[in-house]
């Protein structure tokens, strides 16, 4: 995609007298972007487009937040009283793009589409104090506690009519008039921390957290954390904590229709008329219960490495479906057309396929995992000094549970092979990365390699009769800056991600014929999206850098 970004900062602050301070700091950014949507036939609407057309879906967004605090101290106590205000507008368009049902009707459409907007924003006011306690142990005491208010909106803007009479405008359908809305929540919190060392060597760190949520009612976490170091070359860790996630406004209420040249599918809100219809009622929240163990070691000066087993478990976890087809799939539901209806929704009768997708509490997950960090600082006298690092992560994920589906879907599934496959596989479970950091005098280079282990999806490309497996193999990818400095304000520097050009393996042969043989404009992805390094090979660029 075309993109031109815009992005300032500034932060400052100064002192209202010797115990206190005031802070503040912003950002602003803004993106236009346009990219190119599947190819439509010269048969789509030959009155305007007798060479056929590729549509070009805009993207203009506006993003900002401001935060402003006073912090100090009051006799022992340290205290930070802040407020953050953050908004992002993002508006959806479309180009050289036709409604066809519309030209049909009355002679006329547009070629520019308005197809509406993403509105967000949150606020937050935060109160924190913290001091120490003196009670006899080898450290003090540090009690930390807090409150917290926040209020988040999301709004869908429908689009202009003319994007979305009945099947919309080609490409990027308008969001409805049902899809639109806006929505709101309040949240307050309050947490309590103690931390302290009753022993020399031995830390505990003990937090609760309790929130009131003005949709989902109330929430208990907490979190205990102890660390020994046995000497000042040997510790031990761990962690045991719970976990409380209320869905985001977006889950809830994010609704769209998706289209291709060979296909319509709409986006249900769970929250909306239409999922009642097919037995999705809205979302629970997220629960879950971690733990962490591990050792940190420092075998020789400058060098330091960590080892942290870990597991997750995700009760009620919130995830999209799959494809849930209306007609078209191999399996269709009556409800799920029924939904689309209710949805306000009037599909492209070109299509061959229909149907929904839908976020849901669908399952219960399990990670597990293993995180190897090791640093080393080596002097090299007039040759310069290189900071060595290495990192590497093997994770597995593993849906323990499905929930049935509602019996108006059924015999669809919510979670079809691919679903599934994008949760347990289409990330590597293993990933290593090995860093070099030289400097000597003006000059700076840095090394990186990445190495990512195999990964794979499920793919059907005709509606769930058929599944294959797209599989990428074990990927190395280098990076390289190679950086000068002219002078106490100049520095030039050249550098490559992805230097050698790297690739990954393409779809499944067998998914991009069958594709092919139905002109589905999928057979234009031939490089798999859950690809780890991206699919647009080597970037190479130059820099100047000035300091003023």
């Amino acid at each position: 995609a075309q993109y031109r970004q815009h992005v300032g900062a500034a932060n400052f602050g100064f002192d209202l007298g010797a115990k206190a301070s005031f802070y503040r700091f912003a950002t602003y950014g803004a993106k236009k972007a346009r990219a190119y949507e599947n190819y439509r036939m010269p048969n789509r609407i030959p009155a305007v487009y007798p060479l056929g057309f590729s549509p070009l879906e805009t993207f203009d967004e506006t993003d900002y937040a401001l935060t402003a605090g006073v912090k100090g101290s009051l006799g022992a106590w340290r205290w930070d009283l802040s407020s953050t205000f953050g908004k992002d507008i993002t508006r959806l368009g479309v180009d050289d793009s036709v409604n066809v049902s519309l030209f049909t009707d009355t002679g006329f459409s547009p070629t520019t589409f308005k197809a509406g907007e993403f509105r967000a924003s949150q606020w937050t006011n935060n109160l924190d104090i913290s001091r120490e306690f003196d009670i006899g142990w080898a450290a003090p005491l540090n009690v930390a506690l807090g409150l917290e208010q926040r209020r988040d909106t999301y709004e869908i803007v429908a689009g202009e009519p003319a994007s979305r009479y009945k099947e919309g405008s080609q490409s990027y359908p308008g969001f409805l008039l049902t899809d639109a809305g806006k929505h709101d929540r309040d949240n307050e919190a309050v947490y309590i921390n103690f931390s302290s060392q009753p022993v020399t060597g031995w830390t505990v760190d003990l937090a609760g957290r309790y929130e009131h949520f003005s949709d989902f009612g109330n929430a208990k976490v907490g979190k205990l954390t102890s660390r020994y170091d046995f000497s000042p070359a040997f510790a031990l860790r761990g962690t045991f904590s719970n976990g409380f996630r209320a869905p985001t406004l977006a889950e809830s209420y994010y609704s769209a229709t998706n289209v291709s040249p060979r296909s319509a599918f709409v986006q249900l809100a769970p929250n909306s008329p239409g999922a009642r219809l097919v037995g999705i009622d809205g979302l629970k929240p997220e629960k879950s219960t971690n733990l962490s163990a591990g050792l940190v070691l420092n075998p020789a000066p400058g060098v330091t490495v960590t080892l942290d087993a870990y597991q997750i478990k995700i009760r009620d976890r919130i995830v999209g479906s799959g494809a849930l087809y209306g007609s078209g799939g191999a399996v269709n539901s009556p409800a799920v057309t029924a939904a689309i209806l209710a949805n306000g929704n009037v599909l492209d009768p070109t299509v061959v396929e229909t149907g929904i997708n839908i976020f849901s509490n669908a399952i219960d997950t399990r990670s597990r995992g293993l995180e190897l960090v090791a640093t080393k600082s080596s002097n090299y006298g007039n040759y310069g000094r290189v900071d060595w690092s290495a990192a590497a992560n093997y994770n597995t994920v593993k849906v323990t549970k499905i929930n049935q589906a509602p019996s108006q879907l059924q015999p669809q599934v919510l979670l079809d092979a691919t679903a599934i496959s994008d949760i347990e596989t289409a990330s590597p479970k293993m990933r290593v990365n090995l860093g070099a950091l030289w400097r000597s005098g003006a000059w700076t280079v840095n090394l990186r390699e990445a190495i990512y282990g195999k990964s794979s999806e499920m793919q059907s490309p005709d509606g769930g009769a058929t599944y294959f497996k797209s599989e990428i193999g074990t990927l190395a990818v280098t990076d390289l800056e190679v950086s000068y400095r002219l002078s106490n304000a100049w520095t030039v520097s050249v550098g490559a991600n992805n230097l050698f050009n790297k690739y990954p393996d393409q779809v499944n042969a067998e998914v991009l014929r069958i594709q092919r043989e139905n002109l589905d404009n999928g057979a234009v992805t031939i490089y798999p999206s859950f690809s780890p390094i991206g699919i647009n090979g080597g970037y190479y660029y130059a820099r100047a850098n000035f300091k003023f």
